[in-house]
């Protein structure tokens, strides 16, 4: 992977704990005012959705970057959970 790109995927991780820090301030204000519950469950469930759908995203953008589409041999033997096993590119 290119230095510009590990930069890129690196300033795009870091504007989305930038997100993710944003909707968890709003959902605290919401709570803080008293918000009804059916709107503090709607913003939780879309802050989770976000948050999973930024980490997929960062995931398969190192993925890709790194050219390992179409390159089946190299995993034909490891199981899914293997996969998903191997250390995150980008923690929080």
């Amino acid at each position: 992977m290119t230095p510009h790109t590990q930069e890129v995927l690196a300033r795009m991780a870091q504007v989305l704990e930038e997100l993710n820090a944003a909707l968890q301030h709003e959902l605290s204000e919401l709570q803080r005012t008293g918000a009804p519950a059916a709107t503090v469950t709607q913003v939780q469930a879309g802050a989770k959705a976000i948050q999973d759908c930024g980490q997929m995203l960062l995931v398969w953008s190192d993925y890709i970057a790194r050219g390992e589409i179409g390159h089946h041999h190299d995993h034909e033997t490891e199981s899914i959970d293997s996969l998903e096993s191997r250390p995150d590119p980008f923690p929080r």
